[in-house]
């Protein structure tokens, strides 16, 4: 005759000594399972900012355009960042309304400046990461790309700096001094 399976109902009851190897064991098993729901969580979080602002892009591209030039797309960056300015001016005027002591929406306000001074201060520095407009390829995806998470890593992204603005500002000038020496040149020559 077969043996019957052992019962675990002692060792469910039994009471674990806090110094114990089990104990620690437990523990770790714990610590490691609420390590892994916060890093679950910082992701979904991350990914869901990202494919706001990619979603955000997508409806203020230009539809006739084929590609951007990087300095195109750093000012569409500009106007990413100022894409709160309506709702702070609203919360401007509601809060200039009457002799009220305290402001109302105050901690969305908070929120928001924040986020911009973030926001800026990450585009002036290593730049902002955005779709990349400027690749044909990858440009004609993200207009066909329908806003799910899950297609996120197709999406090819780029930093987005200040400097990209400055760089075709002097490119325009220094074509612009080229023109003028250029100009100058035959009156100087006999």
């Amino acid at each position: 005759m077969p043996k019957a399976p052992k019962s675990n109902a002692g060792k469910a009851n039994k009471v674990i000594h806090p110094n114990s190897r089990t104990a620690k064991y437990l523990q770790r098993q714990a610590n490691r399972d609420q390590r892994v729901q916060k890093t679950k969580a910082d992701t979904v979080i991350k990914q869901e900012q990202l494919q706001q602002r990619l979603i955000w892009y997508q409806d203020n591209m230009d539809p006739q355009k084929s590609a951007y030039t990087k300095h195109e797309v750093a000012e569409l960056t500009l106007e990413y960042l100022e894409r709160f300015s309506e709702e702070l001016e609203q919360i401007g005027i509601v809060n200039n309304i009457g002799n009220r002591q305290t402001k109302q929406h105050q901690a969305r306000e908070t929120a928001i400046k924040i986020t911009q001074e973030k926001e800026k201060h990450e585009f002036k520095t290593v730049g902002i990461e955005v779709p990349d407009l400027i690749n044909g390829k990858s440009f004609e995806y993200f207009r066909n790309w329908t806003g799910e998470i899950n297609f996120l890593p197709q999406i090819k992204l780029r930093r987005s700096k200040d400097s990209d603005l400055k760089e075709a500002t002097e490119e325009s000038e220094a074509s612009a001094d080229d023109k003028i020496s250029s100009d100058e040149l035959p009156d100087y020559v006999d």
